[in-house]
């Protein structure tokens, strides 16, 4: 796995280069190479900490002191020179493999399906490195319709409506992650950015993100795109609806805060936020990954693993407090300038009755609490729904979910 690397610049557009240049040598290739150094280097070091403890104690005994020193200084040379040897001869075949990977592959290619499924989900684990390292696998954030990329020019958004609602999925995502199929009799995956366009003549983009950076550099970039879009826009767009799922939703929040900051034109077209599924204050998940990490730093021998779980890319540390710090409190005054909308999912059915009300307390949607996905005690021009009986991941496409947000749009000035 990767180290992590300090936290990359807001702009994912120009990541630094390269020491290997990634059309030179494949694209998967590099990415496998430091994985395999990595773990060859954390099984190292636990076999060092296992083997120095025995050691540690065999010099204890007398008489034994000087054979022991003498013996673990044989067997530091020898494990040292065998695993250098795994790391050098695994990164020679890789090496070529790369070169390989590149003859039979275009590395600035868009990757479609299944890969595209492995990108997300290796940007959502360890994207901030990649973004750090200059990698190809890196993703850099852009807008897309329902099949294929936008650019925003004149010409490519010429098109665009009165009323442009952006989606931002959640993490290790991508936009595609908005046309799951649901539990429709059909069985089709209609997403609601199709049933607006229908129902409300409202054009519907999605947005492509690394969901590995921090929610703050997304929220930046996210806000500079935003800005572009607008002034590249035809002059009928009049609203925008930012709508999030999950990580989604703070990165949207964060874009407004943002964009008030900085004085940026699109933020007094937003007519509405809707956030869906984001853990606001927090998801325990990822406090419970913090104090697993933490309880392997306490022995010599685990502290490689503590390494390995602190690896994990900033995106996902960012979850533990959500869009509050350490202290509770909101990082940044105003967060309701702009109408806030929150959807919380839960695992329990109405019909549960005292039950259910202890699930979505406990438990909420299986990934974020009723209480963090509802944001409570947040005042000003905000709407909160709870929707039982529906998964964190189901309330990307679930019949429930797009009646709650025809319902806000309709009812939007």
């Amino acid at each position: 796995m990767p180290k992590r690397r300090r936290r990359p610049p807001a702009s994912a557009s120009s990541p630094p280069g390269a020491a290997v240049p990634p059309a030179a040598a494949g694209v998967y290739a590099p990415a496998l190479k430091t994985g395999i150094h990595a773990t060859t280097t954390r099984v190292q070091e636990m076999h060092h900490a296992i083997a120095g403890k025995t050691f540690d104690a065999l010099q204890k005994v007398p008489g034994l002191a000087l054979p022991a020193r003498a013996v673990q200084g044989a067997h530091d040379a020898i494990t040292n020179g065998v695993y250098a040897a795994v790391r050098h001869g695994a990164g020679a075949l890789l090496s070529l493999a790369g070169q390989a990977e590149r003859l039979v592959a275009d590395p600035a290619r868009a990757p479609k399906g299944k890969e595209l499924t492995v990108r997300s989900a290796l940007n959502g684990v360890f994207g901030d490195a990649l973004h750090a390292q200059g990698s190809a696998l890196a993703m850099t954030m852009g807008f897309h319709t329902a099949d294929s990329p936008l650019r925003l020019t004149t010409d490519a958004l010429a098109g665009l409506g009165e009323c442009v609602c952006v989606f931002v999925h959640g993490l290790a995502c991508d936009e595609r992650s908005w046309f799951r199929s649901s539990d429709t009799a059909a069985g089709e995956a209609t997403s609601y950015g199709t049933l607006l366009a229908g129902e409300l003549g409202v054009t519907s983009l999605y947005l492509r993100y690394n969901t590995g950076l921090a929610v703050a550099d997304n929220g930046q970039q996210f806000a500079a795109e935003l800005e572009q879009l607008v002034r590249a826009a035809p002059r009928r767009l009049r609203e925008l609806v930012l709508i999030g799922h999950s990580m989604g939703g703070l990165v949207a929040r964060d874009a407004c805060e943002r964009a008030a900051a900085d004085g940026l034109s699109w933020l007094g077209r937003v007519k509405l936020v809707i956030c869906i599924g984001s853990p606001h204050q927090g998801s325990p998940l990822e406090r419970a990954g913090r104090l697993a990490a933490s309880a392997l730093g306490v022995s010599k021998v685990t502290q490689p693993l503590e390494r390995v779980a602190n690896a994990r890319s900033q995106g996902i540390k960012d979850l533990r407090h959500g869009r509050r710090g350490k202290n509770g409190a909101a990082p940044v005054p105003g967060a309701s300038a702009v109408p806030l909308r929150f959807i919380a999912g839960s695992l329990a059915d109405a019909s549960d009755g005292v039950v259910a009300s202890m699930v979505g307390n406990l438990l909420g949607d299986g990934l974020v609490t009723r209480r963090s996905a509802s944001d409570d005690g947040l005042a000003g021009d905000v709407e909160r729904v709870e929707l039982p009986g529906i998964g964190h991941m189901t309330l990307l496409n679930h019949p429930r979910v797009y009646a709650q947000i025809r319902a806000w749009l309709g009812a939007a000035p």
